[in-house]
C-alpha cells in the first residue's frame, strides 16, 4: 500500500503542532555613568612627541615661521566638557651662547585666528570654552614664529612650553 506524499507529510507535521511551545524573554536596563574628563594631547608633525625641535639654520635678525597643522604643531582635546586652554613658557631659551628672550618665540591661531603673541612665563588663555562635539573640532593648529636676535651666538637653544586645560566655568 502506497501512502500519498501529501498524507505522509501531513502525518510528519502533526507532532510539531502537538509539541508544547517553550519560549522565554528577559529585559535588562543598562545604565552607564560617564565621568567628566579634561585631557589634551600635543602633536608635532602628526606625532605625539616630546620634545620637538624647530629645525632651522637660523640667520640672526630674521623671523621664522612654522604653520600649525598636520606637519606642524597641533593640540587635540579629548575632553568631554568645555575647557579653557592655556599656554606658557618655562623661561627664556637657554643655549651655549647665553639666552634668547622668550618674547622672540611667538604663537598664533589656536583654531580661532588668535593673533601672533609672544610666549610669556605666566599662563595665557589661548582658547576659551573649547567644546568638542565632533572629530573636526578636536584638533586645532598652532602657528609658531621665532625671531633670532642679531648677535646670537651659534648653538642649540631650548625651552619647555606648557599647555594646560582647565574646565570652563
Amino acid at each position: 500500500m502506497q501512502i500519498p506524499i501529501i498524507k505522509l507529510m501531513s502525518l510528519a507535521l502533526i507532532p510539531l503542532f502537538l509539541t508544547p511551545v517553550y519560549s522565554a524573554s528577559a529585559t535588562q536596563d543598562v545604565t552607564v555613568t560617564v565621568s567628566e574628563s579634561v585631557q589634551i594631547v600635543v602633536f608635532w608633525n602628526g606625532t605625539e612627541s616630546n620634545p620637538f625641535t624647530l629645525n632651522v639654520y637660523a640667520v640672526p635678525g630674521r623671523e621664522y615661521y612654522w604653520p600649525g597643522g598636520p606637519e606642524g604643531l597641533q593640540v587635540k582635546s579629548l575632553s568631554n566638557i568645555p575647557i579653557n586652554l592655556y599656554v606658557k613658557a618655562e623661561s627664556d631659551l637657554q643655549g651655549p651662547g647665553g639666552i634668547i628672550p622668550i618674547e622672540n618665540l611667538k604663537y598664533a591661531n589656536y583654531g580661532s585666528g588668535l593673533p601672533k603673541t609672544p610666549f610669556k612665563k605666566d599662563y595665557a588663555l589661548v582658547k576659551k570654552d573649547w567644546k568638542v562635539e565632533n572629530l573636526e573640532e578636536s584638533i586645532i593648529p598652532v602657528d609658531i614664529y621665532f625671531n633670532v636676535p642679531i648677535g646670537t651666538a651659534p648653538g642649540t637653544y631650548s625651552v619647555k612650553i606648557y599647555h594646560i586645560a582647565v574646565k570652563s566655568q
